[in-house]
């Protein structure tokens, strides 16, 4: 027996699929069958959503360079020599 909706193999008699989760609650019903449709690429998705579009709520900033640490240092350094003295 096979899920109609990813097309694991499943047990006689199983009243969910183990793999996807579907069951008859969620659409699987009796006679249904899994054909063998093309099924999207997932790198595609997940570069899509999470890609580098800074647009996207999941951007990841760049991290900073050896050279922005050492202009903090500095500037942080001046900043409490100059409260010191």
């Amino acid at each position: 027996m096979l899920c109609p909706h990813c097309g694991a193999e499943l047990k006689e008699g199983a009243k969910f699929c183990p793999h996807c989760g579907s069951d008859e609650t969620t659409g699987w019903a009796d006679g249904a069958e899994f054909a063998d449709e093309e099924l999207p690429d997932y790198d595609e998705i997940v570069e899509n959503e999470f890609g580098d579009d800074p647009k996207s709520p999941y951007y990841k900033k760049k991290k900073a360079t050896p050279m922005t640490v050492v202009a903090v240092v500095i500037v942080v350094a001046a900043f409490v020599a100059a409260m010191v003295l």
